[in-house]
Formats: C-alpha cells, structure tokens, sequence
C-alpha cells in the first residue's frame, strides 16, 4: 500500500475534526492552563526571593556556575519532567480519541479513576525515550566542547598546526553526529503512540518496534513536521493556536496511524469496557 501525502493526511485530519473543534478547544485551554499554571509557579518563585532580598540566586550566573545553583536547577528540571511528561501522556490519549472522531469522556473518566497507574506509565514512557536520546546526544556534547577548546580557547593561546587539525575534525564530528541523533530521535518517534495505543506493552519492545517501523521513512517524517513551519507566525497572535495546535495534533495522529501501519491496534477501549462492568459490578 502506498503512503499517502502530505496533502492527504491533513484533508484527513479536517475531516476528522468536524463535529469536535469543541473538544479541541477544551483540550487545548487544558494544556495552556497546565503551562501558564507552571509559569505561574516561576513567577512565584522569583517573587518570594525578591520579597527575601535574594534575587542573585535566580541570576544565571548562581544557577550555572555555583554547584547549589546547578544542584537546585537540576532538581527544578527534574520536577517539571515529573509534572509535565504525564500530562503529554495524558493529553496525547484524548488525542487519539479526538482522532478517531469519539468523545474523550469515557478515557478522560478512566485516567482519572486510575491515575495512580497513568501517571507512572506516562513516567516511564517520558524517563526511557529522553534517556535513550541523552545517551545519544552524549558524543555531540564531547564534539561541542571539542569544537569550543580548540576554537576558542586554543585560539587565545594561538593554534598551532595540530590544534587547527584537531577543531577541524571535532567540527567534522560534530555536524556528522548530529545528523546521526536526528536520525535516532526520530527512529523513536512512534514509541510514545505505541505506549499510548498499549499501556500494558513494554517500554523496550515499543522502542524497538518504533525503530524497526521508521526504517528508511526519516525524511519522509521530517516532510511532513517541516509542511507545518508556515503555521509558526501565526502563533504569535495567540489566538490562532487553538485551531493550528488540534489541527497539528490529529494530522500528526493521522500520519502516526499511516506509518504504523497494521501496528497501530488501540487497546484501550477494552481495557476501559472491563473497567466499566469491572465498576458497575461491585
């Protein structure tokens, strides 16, 4: 079967998104409040240490280079990673069910009766994927800061022969390697929806699957992000993102549905028709 086009795919997704812009827009004052909430929170932190006379330690400088500075900025990444990543989990559910044209009642209901078992499941998803991609992107950082010393700090000491080698092979190391995170990151794409699709399906064997499914679609995946970049000014008057942000969403849905294939088996709906007779039978 052959893929169907950029074009096809949002044709599909306006279709689809008749009858539910009401559930769109709901979905999507959710998730601004979730961030304006967060940044709500940034703004109260900052508050109560200009209150105490301590706004240096909310300066760059302290957050960077004082080791409490680094330890209280990775305890707040931390944090927000904790908040955040099962919120997308979440968000991206009702999606689906956006996506497929029902309403996110009855998923909605049953997250909230067994957030004790999402919560960590959208963790897990988030934890396994970004540690993945870190443990990639190790390599570029080296290059980085190869790229750094001998072009910039070696440069004051004046680079010798050896040191114009040595930057220009950690530049040529550097562009390789971040066309090779790239191309792993988005080999992983399709793992979230796999986890999404199957709560119950194990984090390796989706990020296996997911790798195995992009093979040789990587820049068909990034035609279809770069179709969108045109939308980007338009989230500058703010209102316009309530119509591009479900717009981007389910056209995204749409084109994960095409690229799994087969795969895409939503399994969900069942666990929550067990869950319902499970409830109404106590």
């Amino acid at each position: 079967m052959s893929a169907i086009t950029n074009k096809e795919i949002k044709a599909e997704a306006l279709r689809r998104l008749k009858g539910n812009w009401g559930n769109c827009i709901a979905l999507t004052v959710f998730i601004l409040a979730f961030v304006f909430f967060l940044a709500l929170c940034e703004v109260m932190i900052y508050l109560v240490l200009t209150l105490f006379d301590a706004r240096e330690y909310y300066s760059m400088s302290f957050m960077l280079q004082d080791w409490f500075g680094r330890f209280f900025t990775g305890l707040r990444i931390l944090l927000l990673f904790v908040l955040i990543m099962p919120e997308l989990y979440i968000a991206r559910r009702l999606y689906i069910e956006i996506a497929n044209g029902k309403s996110f009642v009855e998923s909605r209901q049953y997250i909230q009766n067994n957030f004790k078992k999402i919560v960590p499941r959208g963790l897990v998803t988030a934890l396994v994927t970004s540690m993945l991609k870190l443990f990639a992107a190790v390599p570029l950082f080296i290059g980085v800061y190869e790229v750094y010393y001998w072009g910039w700090v070696c440069k004051l000491n004046e680079l010798t022969s050896w040191g114009l080698f040595c930057f220009m092979l950690a530049l040529g190391f550097t562009v390789v390697w971040t066309g090779v995170l790239v191309h792993y990151c988005i080999s992983l794409c399709l793992t979230n929806y796999i986890m999404t699709l199957n709560p119950r399906a194990n984090i390796f064997d989706a990020c296996d699957l997911s790798v195995r499914l992009m093979e040789g679609k990587h820049s068909r995946y990034l035609s279809f992000v770069f179709s969108f970049v045109k939308f980007i000014p338009l989230l500058v008057l703010f209102y316009p993102i309530f119509a591009v942000a479900p717009y981007y969403m389910v056209s995204y849905i749409v084109f994960m549905e095409d690229l799994m294939g087969s795969y895409w088996q939503d399994k969900l709906p069942a666990m929550i028709q067990r869950w319902n007779k499970h409830h109404k039978n106590k």
